[in-house]
């Protein structure tokens, strides 16, 4: 049985003839898992290209618009001298955080048939972090000053579906999903005088878990009604699938001198164009069916800025401003590809308003080499409403003499190698259900709960016969690549590093009845962190560190007479750990460092297609999780 079942029951005699009905007609819009899986393809999709929109606008206003480090005020030459003149290389780093309420989308069925309302709507919750590079390169390039951006950055989606006057969650259902990104990318930002361009391409991958209490739901059998447990009851189905994207930005804009001299106020015209595109991996749900999410669009902004630089006592910078904008979306493709049991491959398309509204609000605010900025944003359209906040920092890295001509301190880029050993625990959760296949209201299956079966307790063993713990050790070998910056008696580093982690175990336990084994296994390790450290002599540094990982986590299990499945997905997670780092000379350190990482979840349903069409069976859900431990020596060569 697929699709949603949602049936009042006053009296048993009439609830019997309409379960009867129910059970052996599904609903017509509803594909399974599609109430969760459309919402969070289009919602990832646009937190994507929101994260990176933030992280641009932080890029302007600390690079263009004037006074942060390293930027040309606006309206002042970038070839002039003083406190206008480039820096060679400047960091920066945001963070963002914004929630959506979102009616519930417009859904187009195969075949053309009218279109309707989307299963459900739905709230978002985002967060997101980057950290950047900026490094200016010497010259001019058509008579303007030309900058390079690199970064890196995580970014989150969580969302629940909820009510509203048409589409009601009954009792029994909740749905809820996720999705896990890493962003990398680059943008290149020319600048001369009041007028500047900017172009970004970024590469994004991660996970996206459906944690689906909706469209897998049951009435009670025909009969009288049950006691001692709910009679309206969903099965708690989880699913996972890779994601992979690309984003493309192109901007350009000029600043208006509104007068008042520098610290007067500004006007900045902006307009960009961008698309965007989140896709899926292929998954299958319990029921057999295949399914894959994709979602892309192009956009056009167009947007004013007014802002002015202050200067404070001291020498400080405060650039309060306001901006407002409008965007527009087109070529929009939000659908579902499936193939269900038995039928050739089929497509459904969703759809949502296109035009957005936008205010942004805030300031930066710089003292010395460093600024802070922080911003609040509102902007809806006439099917979403999206309040969000952002956060940032910057620091402006001093041009460094030759190696050999300064003395020694721990500033400067450096590349190195690393080994050591892992050690992973996997914790693996499993559950059992029975799939009433043939819709008749009976659970005619091996193993069944309480729920499906009343007063059964045929499941429970074989759910904690597949529920506990692996671990497994070994070596873990890479290289590393990094920055560090010595300033205030502090060492301030970020570094990207990357590992060979090829761990896995498995184990067997016997049941009364048949024998449940499980298993995990993963092959490489990702980690961009930042450093911060006390240099304890002038070659000994200790330090702390943290930031997030990336991984490859496969979870299999298989059960005897049931039938065995895997999956494999991408895990993004955090790390925290702390190391010495000795200095053996100008050249060379030596360090050791201790790594704790944690992340997220993958799942596998077995079995992958249904062993009959039309006969019930039963379905084992596995979830496993990963924390390793990890203790290594590196050695790095300075520039």
């Amino acid at each position: 049985m697929r699709g949603v079942w949602r049936l009042a029951a006053p009296c048993w005699p009439i609830s019997a003839l309409l379960v009867g009905v129910a059970l052996l007609v599904p609903s017509g819009t509803a594909f399974a898992q599609s109430s969760l899986g459309a919402p969070l393809t289009s919602a990832t999709g646009r937190s994507l290209a929101d994260a990176v929109g933030q992280n641009e606008n932080e890029l302007i206003g600390r690079e263009v618009l004037g006074g942060p480090p390293g930027g040309v005020p606006a309206g002042r030459s970038t070839t002039s001298g003083g406190s206008g003149a480039a820096t060679p290389l400047n960091t920066f780093s945001t963070g963002r955080v914004r929630g959506s309420d979102h009616d519930a989308l417009t859904s187009s069925p195969p075949g053309g048939g009218p279109s309707g309302s989307g299963p459900f709507p739905y709230d978002t919750r985002e967060y997101s972090s980057f950290g950047n590079v900026v490094v200016t390169v010497p010259g001019t390039v058509l008579g303007g000053q030309l900058k390079l951006s690199g970064f890196v950055g995580r970014n989150d989606v969580f969302l629940r579906l909820k009510s509203d006057s048409v589409n009601i969650l009954d009792p029994d259902q909740s749905g809820a999903a996720f999705n896990q990104s890493i962003i990398f990318g680059g943008t290149a930002l020319w600048a001369k005088q009041n007028t500047y361009a900017l172009a970004t391409l970024v590469g994004t991958i991660g996970q996206s878990t459906l944690k689906d209490t909706v469209d897998d739901c049951y009435k009670a059998s025909p009969g009288p009604p049950r006691t001692g447990f709910n009679a309206d009851f969903c099965h708690h189905n989880r699913y996972n699938f890779n994601t992979a994207g690309i984003i493309a930005t192109a901007t350009a804009g000029h600043v208006i001198d509104l007068g008042g001299g520098t610290s007067g106020p500004k006007l900045d015209l902006r307009g960009s164009i961008g698309y965007t595109h989140n896709a899926g991996d292929r998954f299958t749900n319990i029921s057999g069916d295949q399914q894959q999410y994709t979602f892309s669009t192009w956009t056009g902004t167009a947007g004013l800025t007014l802002f002015s630089n202050m200067t404070l006592q001291g020498g400080a910078l405060l650039r309060p401003y306001i901006q407002g904008y409008v965007r527009q979306e087109w070529g929009y493709d939000n659908r579902l590809d499936f193939v269900l049991v038995g039928s050739p491959p089929d497509v459904n398309h969703y759809d949502q308003a296109h035009t957005y509204g936008g205010v942004d609000g805030g300031f930066t605010y710089t003292q010395g080499n460093t600024t802070f900025g922080a911003a609040v944003y509102y902007e809806a359209s006439g099917s979403e409403r999206t309040l969000g906040g952002r956060l940032g920092m910057s620091q402006k890295l001093d041009s460094l003499p030759p190696k050999n001509s300064r003395p020694f301190n721990w500033s400067g880029f450096y590349i190195g190698v690393n080994a050591g050993g892992a050690s992973a625990t996997s914790g693996i959760n499993s559950s059992v259900a029975c799939r009433d296949n043939d819709g008749d209201g009976n659970f005619a299956c091996p193993f069944t709960t309480p729920e499906e079966v009343p007063g059964s307790t045929t499941a429970a063993p074989l759910a904690a016969a597949g529920t506990g713990k692996l671990s497994d050790g070994g070596f873990t070998g890479g290289g590393q690549v990094g920055y560090n910056l010595q300033t205030g008696g502090f060492v301030f580093g970020l570094e990207l590093d990357a590992e060979s982690f090829r761990l896995g175990a498995s184990r067997s336990v016997a049941t009364a009845g048949p024998i449940f084994i499980t298993s995990f296994d993963t092959n490489w390790l990702f980690t961009a962190r930042t450093r911060i450290g006390l240099p304890v002599t002038p070659s000994l540094l200790l330090y702390a560190t943290t930031g997030f990982a990336l991984t490859d986590l496969s979870v299999g299990n298989s059960v005897a007479g049931i039938g065995a499945a895997s999956s494999r997905g991408l895990v993004t997670g955090r790390t925290i750990g702390a190391g010495a780092e000795w200095a053996l000379n100008r050249d060379w350190t030596l360090r050791g460092e201790y790594l704790y990482v944690d992340f997220g979840n993958v799942t596998t349903n077995a079995p992958t297609a249904q062993p009959n069409p039309v006969a019930d069976f039963n379905s084992v859900r596995s979830t496993a999780d990963l924390t390793a431990q990890i203790v290594r020596l590196g050695l790095n060569y300075r520039f």
